[in-house]
């Protein structure tokens, strides 16, 4: 019973969080004109948490264009209809399906521009399906950076293979006062690649290969105090802000097409 009862105010935190989330995706800064995105450029793929919508991105859009991001963004919803967070996060063989389908169309934009890099970017559960997605590419297909934003992913998950296919590494940020959705959350309903424990989101990725690290290029990068400014407190919510995304997010893009 006690079990249900957390159970239960976990869901109901989750749907508040939900909401929350869409007011702080709207961005509270004045409106920066906007680069023209231009495909030969590249392409940043975002894939949204379990909620799995295009809307709880808005402000993280924003801040990517306020910092001059003029690579062509495509924001692909990948879970079932509003308020099904749950089921999004615990169908795993949906989400296996849903991974093919998101490596699919990167195969096809590299297969329209070659030469253009395609950076991933997976915000909470996206997080774990960016990592899935990744494991199926076609062999010739590689990204140019996957970038993990608080991500709903086991922090034992092996990532030699996902690291063999990105030429300038994974980035990891994490958060260790994101203890509720990543810590508690996730021990109780698991991660979507089904391990019930905090998440790599919350406790970083705890491998301690140094050949992760230093050959096949594992960054991983902690919130800080000094991030408060741009409205990112370190709870789960902070990461969609639209002043992070500009300040800290987006420096991470321009650092893997100028490496």
């Amino acid at each position: 019973r006690t079990m249900n009862v957390i159970e239960s105010r976990a869901k109901r935190c989750l749907l508040v969080f939900a909401i929350l989330a869409a007011i702080v995706a709207a961005g509270c800064a004045n409106p920066q004109p906007q680069p023209e995105s231009k495909s030969e450029n590249g392409l940043v793929v975002i894939l949204p948490g379990v909620e799995g919508n295009r809307w709880q991105l808005s402000g993280s859009v924003l801040g990517l264009r306020d910092a001059g991001i003029d690579l062509e963004i495509d924001i692909i919803p990948w879970g079932s209809p509003p308020f099904h967070s749950i089921p999004n996060l615990t169908n795993y063989p949906e989400n296996q399906k849903r991974a093919e389908r998101i490596a699919a169309r990167i195969a096809e934009f590299k297969k329209d521009h070659p030469e253009a890099p395609v950076t991933l970017i997976g915000y909470s559960g996206g997080g774990g399906l960016a990592v899935m997605a990744t494991e199926v590419l076609p062999d010739e297909v590689k990204l140019d950076r996957m970038i993990l934003v608080g991500a709903a992913v086991s922090p034992d998950y092996d990532l030699t293979n996902v690291l063999s296919r990105c030429d300038h590494g994974l980035i990891n940020f994490y958060s260790m006062a994101d203890w509720f959705i990543l810590g508690v959350g996730t021990q109780i309903f698991g991660t979507i690649d089904r391990k019930y424990s905090p998440s790599a989101g919350h406790v970083g990725f705890l491998d301690g290969d140094k050949k992760l690290r230093e050959e096949l290029g594992l960054t991983q990068i902690a919130w800080e105090s000094d991030w408060m400014h741009s409205g990112h407190y370190g709870g789960h919510i902070g990461w969609l802000a639209r002043a992070w995304a500009r300040e800290y997010l987006a420096p991470t893009i321009v650092a893997s097409r100028h490496r």
